[in-house]
């Protein structure tokens, strides 16, 4: 039955969704992207923060005695502080930094013309179509004299459906100029495609898969009731096969001993001790303050990768963790973290929840963290599972190599 409502939602999707897309003259999505063909892979580093995007700067001829910017590192500054408002209702782009036969070119569009960009950016930023777009800025890289490339980000919510899904990508834009400084070219390409080229079936395909409604997710949680996020993160990376870079905000969790992984009897009596630390309606709360705290996702297994795992409860974003009553529980704190995630949610996602399903799903991740530039930090097979009522995700923690 579910696999069938399932079914039933995507072919309803997919028709809704061709029709719209015909309608409209231009889905482009100002989207920079993946380390295509000639791209010189993005910096990544500490900035992989909410903090600005920094500019790297190949200076083309000046000397270090404060001559005038070279055109490149004009449009990488300009750069730097449109994008960042590009989706604010009240901002109104430099369109100057633009050629009036500009070229923009995405895996879903193609077309020449200052007008028509300008109505691409508006539709996206707020139509009968599109509202609430944001682009995160990550990088912004000069690469020769006459081309400056971005990362980045970009979210938005689908307004005709009635769940309003949220479509988020991630990828590179390469800003070709002309001799006059002025962007002649704007070239997309996004992390989650191998063919970037419009029209790209693998565009259309990755567009409509998130509009469509999570049958599973949604009867999971009405099964299970909601729980409070306690793990925001900022998107860096977004790939079709599922796999994702994220960067997460600063945790606190509430850690237990460590007991054998997959041991009902030590997995329930740790989970005990975690319920009895928040409380709940039935239950007085064993901390410090005898303060009831809210059920909150995901809820965390540490796993070694030496046979034993922890489970950790995450305290609500902004709230100060009461010291447990229990000895055997402690409190940590996480910095901001660097992660590559590998989902296995919906319907049938635990089937490969074993030690030979898990292992298999490690290697893939590690192998697809090295493929996009990142180097995984955890030691041995040790790795996180992220549980969430409809399935769960693999966490490794990473850098940038």
């Amino acid at each position: 039955m579910l696999s069938q409502a399932r079914s039933a939602g995507r072919t309803w999707g997919y028709t809704a969704l061709c029709t719209i897309v015909l309608a409209a003259e231009t889905t482009a999505f100002l989207l920079p992207a993946p380390n295509g063909a000639g791209l010189r892979r993005s910096v990544l580093s500490t900035r992989l923060s909410n903090r600005p995007a920094s500019v790297t700067v190949l200076r083309a001829s000046e000397s270090a005695q404060g001559e005038s910017k070279s055109k490149a590192e004009v449009l990488a500054e300009e750069l730097k502080t449109d994008l960042a408002q590009m989706f604010d209702l009240s901002y109104e782009p430099k369109w100057d930094l633009y050629s009036t036969d500009v070229l923009f070119k995405d895996p879903l569009n193609k077309f020449t013309g200052i007008q028509k960009y300008k109505d691409n950016i508006k539709m996206l930023k707020d139509s009968p179509l599109f509202t609430g777009g944001k682009m995160t800025l990550h990088d912004v890289d000069i690469v020769s004299p006459n081309r400056v490339d971005t990362r980045w980000t970009l979210a938005m919510t689908f307004k005709p459906f009635p769940w309003q899904p949220r479509l988020e990508f991630t990828g590179t834009t390469q800003y070709v100029m002309g001799a006059d400084g002025l962007v002649v070219e704007h070239l997309d390409q996004w992390d989650a495609l191998s063919n970037n080229e419009p029209v790209s079936p693998e565009g259309v395909v990755h567009l409509v898969g998130q509009m469509l409604p999570d049958i599973a997710e949604l009867g999971a949680r009405a099964l299970k009731g909601t729980a409070e996020d306690a793990a925001p993160y900022t998107l860096m990376r977004k790939f079709g096969d599922g796999i994702e870079i994220r960067q997460y905000l600063p945790q606190v969790r509430v850690v237990t001993p460590p007991g054998e992984v997959y041991n009902k009897e030590s997995y329930d009596y740790a989970s005990d001790l975690l319920l009895s630390y928040r409380g709940d309606a039935l239950e007085a709360a064993k901390n410090s303050e005898n303060r009831i705290l809210p059920r909150t996702e995901p809820g965390l297994q540490m796993d070694s990768g030496n046979s034993d795992s922890n489970l950790a409860y995450l305290v609500p974003q902004g709230t100060t963790a009461p010291a447990p009553a229990s000895k055997e529980l402690r409190i940590k704190e996480i910095p901001a973290t660097l992660v590559a995630v590998g989902r296995s949610r919906g319907f049938g996602s635990d089937r490969d929840r074993n030690d030979q399903g898990l292992e298999k799903q490690r290697a893939y991740l590690v192998k697809r963290a090295q493929e996009a530039g990142f180097e995984v930090t955890d030691p041995g097979g040790a790795f996180t599972l992220a549980n969430y009522p409809d399935g769960y995700e693999m966490w490794l923690n990473v850098k940038p190599k």
